[in-house]
């Protein structure tokens, strides 16, 4: 199943095994590390896949993070392997699956953003630091494989720090706010959430003079709103004051139903929950932006910015290429050292 990317198997002269102490530390570290990116596997199941939890003795060993758009394992040697086949033999066939070099550049292209419907949106790689504080947390926690996520994460911030820093704007919050300014929305507007998501759209809207906030937990709306210095509002209450709603909470529950739309007429209602929580048949032409509809309006890339996504993209097979072989590049000792030392 598996295909290495590296042959570990290239054989060194015999005297190799005698060095000084400090080059035998380097060659283990050399080899070691080599192999530990070559066992690297990333498993993808796609949206819609029926829930399925691995058994603790697999869970113990991967690294997982889950979103709307997909739940991802990564895990190193044998326990992916061991994942695939749990997984195949309960019926969870046709899973993305990548290996070595190819799951280091996968999973850069999605901690970046660049394989989300939105490309180039930032949320991802906030709920990727948020599933890897997680996994720290657990007794079962590898350090090995925390060891990669961690690289992973550096990589993908210097990605977007030099490429994608101008593709920003397409991030969920900042579609929000062009909808906003494509209806003439300026005042009595409505954040409904007290989140990482609710956050940046009142970074993005904090030009905005009328602004308020609701949400459930009273300790975490008062905290958002001092840090904005906005009003509060009570939970879900006085809803028809509003210009403008935008919703950033996502749950199994309905918030907004029919009987609320019913009474929503000519205002605009932006809803960047996942799962959502609303429920009508109202859309674009009735004021009602899903985040389907978000993702539409953010594809509309110029050409300028298809450029720094494809400057991305080669970055990222850079740095992973930099990451399997630089051991190679900064060898200190040549074989000449080697073999005569």
């Amino acid at each position: 199943m598996r295909r290495a990317n590296i042959n570990h198997q290239t054989s060194l002269p015999i005297e190799c095994f005698f060095l000084p102490q400090r080059k035998n530390q380097f060659l283990w570290h050399f080899f070691a590390e080599g192999r530990m990116y070559d066992t690297l596997t990333a498993i993808n199941l796609a949206p819609g896949t029926p829930c399925l939890d691995l058994p603790v003795e697999l869970r113990a060993r991967l690294f997982e993070m889950s979103t709307c758009q997909r739940r991802l394992f990564i895990g190193l040697g044998v326990w992916p392997d061991k994942a695939l086949a749990f997984l195949n033999d309960r019926g969870r066939h046709g899973l993305s699956v990548h290996f070595g070099t190819d799951a280091y550049i996968y999973l850069l292209e999605v901690i970046t953003g660049l394989k989300s419907r939105l490309l180039g949106e930032s949320e991802v790689a906030g709920q990727f630091k948020k599933a890897y504080d997680q996994y720290k947390r657990f007794s079962h926690f590898n350090s090995v494989t925390g060891q990669i996520i961690e690289k992973l994460m550096r990589d993908g911030k210097e990605i977007k720090c030099k490429y994608l820093q101008s593709i920003g704007q397409y991030s969920y919050a900042g579609l929000a706010k062009r909808v906003l300014q494509k209806n003439f929305i300026s005042d009595r507007i409505l954040i409904v959430g007290t989140g990482a998501l609710a956050r940046d759209t009142g970074t993005l809207l904090g030009k905005y003079d009328d602004l308020s906030f609701t949400g459930r937990n009273q300790e975490k709306l008062e905290e958002i709103c001092k840090k904005f210095d906005r009003s509060a509002t009570p939970w879900l209450t006085g809803l028809e004051n509003f210009s403008a709603i935008i919703n950033t909470v996502g749950a199994e529950e309905i918030l907004f139903g029919p009987t609320f739309f019913e009474q929503w007429n000519h205002k605009i209602f932006i809803d960047l929950g996942r799962p959502s929580v609303i429920q009508t048949s109202k859309g674009v032409g009735d004021g009602v932006y899903r985040l389907e509809d978000l993702v539409t309006l953010g594809q509309r890339f110029d050409e300028a910015k298809l450029l720094q996504i494809q400057k991305a993209h080669q970055a990222i097979h850079e740095l992973t290429h930099k990451r399997f072989f630089g051991a190679f590049a900064t060898f200190p000792f040549g074989w000449e050292e080697l073999n005569f030392a």
